[in-house]
């Protein structure tokens, strides 16, 4: 009779304790109210009322240090987290910025080269002076009249090879320009979807364009 009551003592004891101590019998005075209800918490994941009363007891001297280098830990976290978002928008603006200037300065050589006008860097043969001729006599007339037809035939071939050249010179600058131009337009696209007013378009959504050059500052 003796032993069956003191096992039942035994097995009430950690439970009084644990209410004792949870419910206020184990003060610490300078322990905001905080700091206590993370005590709590951490006791009530302890499940057993002993082992939640004792470390509900190790948790109060600590806990408002503890709470303040959370709080502090997470606002280094936040500040480095808006540093790192910040970072990356200028990264990412200043490629934007140099795509622009890119794509701009393609659609320029590619106009370029599309007006690009043919100059021979040869002028043709001094036609014949009529009155002068008149003059000579008939031999010499067909003389000058060959050496002319010859010098005005090797003056058409040059010509003729140069424009080629010409063609050849404009076509490849053209497709250059235009290589570059699409490939800024594709990585620009990639970047920012809705800066160009469409989707086949070259051409700056005006609002979009505006956002790019208000710059990151203030997501900072």
């Amino acid at each position: 009779m003796g032993c069956s009551r003191a096992r039942r003592h035994r097995r009430l004891f950690p439970v009084l304790l644990g209410v004792t101590l949870l419910g206020g019998g184990c003060q610490f005075t300078g322990v905001s109210e905080a700091g206590r209800e993370r005590c709590r918490r951490l006791a009530a994941d302890a499940g057993h009322p002993l082992a939640a009363a004792l470390s509900y007891v190790r948790c109060l001297p600590s806990s408002d240090a503890t709470l303040t280098a959370e709080k502090a830990a997470e606002k280094a976290a936040n500040a480095k987290a808006r540093r790192t978002a910040l970072e990356a928008c200028r990264r990412r603006q200043a490629t934007i910025t140099t795509l622009i200037g890119s794509l701009r300065q393609a659609e320029q050589e590619l106009a370029a080269a599309r007006n690009s006008p043919f100059r021979p860097t040869v002028a043709p043969p001094q036609p014949l002076d009529a009155g002068k001729e008149s003059r000579y006599r008939p031999e010499d007339q067909r003389l000058d009249r060959d050496r002319y037809e010859a010098a005005l035939g090797a003056w058409e071939q040059q010509v003729a090879s140069q424009r080629a050249q010409w063609r050849q010179r404009r076509a490849e600058r053209i497709e250059a320009a235009q290589v570059r131009l699409d490939r800024d337009a594709q990585a620009l696209r990639q970047l920012q979807p809705d800066l160009f007013n469409g989707p086949a378009s070259i051409e700056f959504d005006p609002t979009a364009l505006r956002q790019v050059n208000a710059g990151c500052d203030r997501a900072g």
